[in-house]
């Protein structure tokens, strides 16, 4: 199991609140929808600290609001010393997506499928038994392992759970994992959940030298690069789906890409990631002030909160959430940052970024006024009215 966090100096500055939203023309938008909520899981003993999260945003929100409140605890594991990449995850969610009610699920113990495993199951069961009205509709997930660690079986049940979320509304995104291609005796490796189909895997960038600008037309210099951590690659378990099958095919058929008979990567199979997100330089507060954190768990809830942002402007006008974002996202590439430059790197190859999706960074990464007038667009969809406007802690405002 890996909780994706690493340390890494460059000579950027952090991935603020502030810069993430300049960066994925967010601008000052924030949340309108009394219902609508976000959420963060924790597993492998990562706990929330509420004064951590107090002085993130005391030193990196001043002008812009962060979160709404204090976020909800739920699940058998929440508090205690508060973890890095627990703190990564509620922090970075509640500076991208500011006033959306943000929850934080966590839970003990291991999978009873592989002890080295996270305990997904419960957190998929207590989000199967909460109510529409009161479940968050984008959960981001920040953990994984080798797709092979788990049986077939359990990875299945885990899928039928995964479905179950998508067709209620509910949007899940996993951290794609550090390891680059993540090779192992010669061979690529994918990684899980993120080679699920039924998730939306989200791979890494770092800064370019138009960083935090976003991208422009009039400008010869990236906003990002791929960042050689990122994982991606093909599932050896899971067909890839159609939604997905034209632009890997294009990519397939592109050169400087690895020597399949050598990599022994599955052509035919699920490919991840399906999107990206910054996934270094940021500052964490946790039980220490933790600068330079690094990995695709800070790629992952980042694009959460600019999915939730998205959600939310369909519910301001009475219209459903996005769900499984899967096939909105492979039939609307101009809705993303297209990353053509950099490439993840391991011992047995490398995957090139590429114009369209790649394997380092798939469609690219959010711009939220694109995906916002993609969103206005789409069918209003059942409309599920969420829950009733919840106190507010102010006192993490002060």
């Amino acid at each position: 199991p890996r909780s994706s966090v690493h340390t890494n100096e460059s000579k950027f500055g952090f991935n603020t609140p502030k810069n993430l939203r300049q960066l994925y023309s967010v601008g000052e938008v924030e949340g309108k929808a009394p219902g609508n909520k976000q959420a963060v899981t924790a597993f492998l003993g990562q706990a929330y600290g509420e004064w951590a999260l107090k002085l993130f945003w005391r030193t990196f929100c001043g002008g812009i609001t962060c979160g709404k409140g204090a976020p909800k605890l739920i699940g058998d594991k929440t508090t205690g010393i508060p973890g890095v990449e627990a703190m990564l995850d509620i922090e970075t969610i509640t500076g991208v997506s500011g006033n959306v009610h943000s929850e934080f699920w966590g839970y003990s113990g291991n999978s009873p499928d592989n002890p080295k495993n996270e305990p997904y199951m419960k957190w998929l069961q207590q989000m199967s038994n909460t109510s529409d009205k009161d479940i968050p509709t984008v959960f981001s997930t920040s953990y994984g392992e080798d797709e092979g660690s788990w049986s077939f079986a359990a990875a299945t049940r885990l899928n039928v759970e995964f479905q179950k979320a998508g067709v209620r509304g509910i949007s899940l995104l996993f951290a794609s994992g550090d390891s680059g291609p993540n090779c192992e005796q010669g061979k690529f490796v994918p990684q899980a959940p993120a080679s699920s189909p039924w998730v939306t895997a989200v791979g890494g960038t770092a800064p370019g030298a138009s960083w935090p600008n976003p991208p422009s037309a009039s400008s010869t210099s990236p906003s990002e690069v791929a960042i050689s951590l990122s994982s991606g690659g093909f599932s050896d378990r899971w067909p890839m789906p159609e939604w997905q099958k034209s632009q890997v095919v294009a990519y397939l058929n592109q050169s400087g890409l690895p020597d399949q008979t050598k990599a022994g990567y599955n052509i035919s199979g699920r490919a991840f990631p399906d999107i990206a997100a910054q996934a270094t330089d940021f500052f964490v507060y946790a039980t220490l002030p933790t600068p330079g954190v690094a990995g695709t768990s800070c790629a992952s809830p980042t694009a959460a909160g600019i999915f939730s942002l998205v959600n939310d402007l369909r519910l301001a006008s009475g219209k459903s959430t996005l769900g499984f974002l899967n096939p909105l996202i492979y039939s609307h590439k101009d809705a993303f940052n297209d990353i053509t430059h950099g490439s993840s790197k391991g011992s047995c190859g490398e995957w090139p970024s590429k114009p369209g999706w790649d394997a380092v960074t798939g469609m690219g990464t959010p711009n939220y006024a694109k995906l916002a007038e993609v969103a206005t667009a789409l069918p209003a969809g059942r409309y599920i009215p969420r829950g009733e406007e919840e106190p507010q802690d102010l006192s993490l405002l002060v």
